[in-house]
């Protein structure tokens, strides 16, 4: 599976929740849950990459994108890390 993939998945339960603290279409590497929701978004699509390995992902994606990470540019900028094309 694709970053696209990933991307035209059903977002809506992270969207709802986003809504009622912020922009849903930008991603808060310091809120833990949405880094929790990216990593099970992730391991659903690609259950043979570990965790860890998607965690260290998100990690260097919010330390390369700075400010607001717009979720489109955050998740093509993780998928990029752990190589899913």
């Amino acid at each position: 599976m694709s970053k696209r993939t990933i991307l035209e998945d059903d977002w809506s339960d992270y969207d709802d929740r986003k809504k009622k603290k912020g922009d849903a279409n930008f991603f808060a590497c310091t809120e833990s849950w949405e880094v929790d929701y990216l990593v099970r978004k992730i391991r659903k699509q690609h259950p043979e990459i570990s965790e860890l390995r998607i965690r260290e992902a998100i990690s260097s994606c919010c330390r390369t994108i700075p400010g607001n990470k717009p979720r489109k540019e955050f998740v093509e900028c993780v998928a990029g890390k752990l190589n899913i094309f």
